[in-house]
């Protein structure tokens, strides 16, 4: 088993929390995994992604051309990480800022109004999360509670206090993903 994911956005939508809350679960699961971040020198509104490996056995390189999923939060990131990804693989969208027509027939999108969901939870912030949940939901790369443990060494000290709304974004953004495929169907 073998997963190769990027995540891709701009600075302050929790790209990077993404990758380390999924790296910090496999590892807590036992299984072998890489993260490599990419940032721009801005740390708000500069392009930011990362790569993330989850495997059951060892990881040979720690990049990949092809994806076999994505989760892009923005436009830029549509336009540059959708065409590298893998035929059949998936991309979780963030539709309130991908506003993209240009969509692969060998690709499975999951379209997800991410902010707008993340409003209503409260918190703009965790609409990443909300496209993690979705993701894993629809790959099953992790189990929910390695999501949970990764988040508690995301978030410690006196950030624990975030786990449970990140959490309940987590589960919507899954119950969102599950839906789209019971809509497909």
């Amino acid at each position: 088993m073998l997963h190769e994911m990027v995540f891709a956005g701009f600075g302050g939508q929790g790209i990077l929390t993404m990758g380390m809350i999924t790296s910090y679960g496999a590892v807590d699961e036992g299984l072998e995994t890489s993260w490599i971040p990419s940032y721009g020198p801005e740390s708000r509104g500069g392009t930011s992604n990362c790569t993330v490996m989850i495997s059951d056995q060892r990881i040979a390189s720690p990049l990949t051309l092809h994806p076999g999923a994505i989760i892009v939060m923005n436009e830029p990131s549509f336009t540059k990480f959708v065409p590298r990804l893998k035929p059949g693989g998936v991309a979780v969208c963030n539709r309130d800022l991908v506003t993209s027509e240009e969509l692969r027939d060998d690709v499975e999108y999951i379209w997800i109004e991410a902010n707008n969901e993340a409003k209503a939870l409260g918190n703009l912030m965790t609409a990443g999360n909300i496209c993690l949940g979705a993701l894993n939901a629809r790959t099953k790369f992790l189990r929910r509670e390695g999501i949970e443990l990764g988040m508690q060494h995301v978030f410690e000290g006196k950030k624990t206090k975030l786990i449970p709304l990140n959490m309940k974004a987590y589960d919507r953004g899954a119950e969102l993903a599950l839906q789209t495929v019971a809509a497909k169907n």
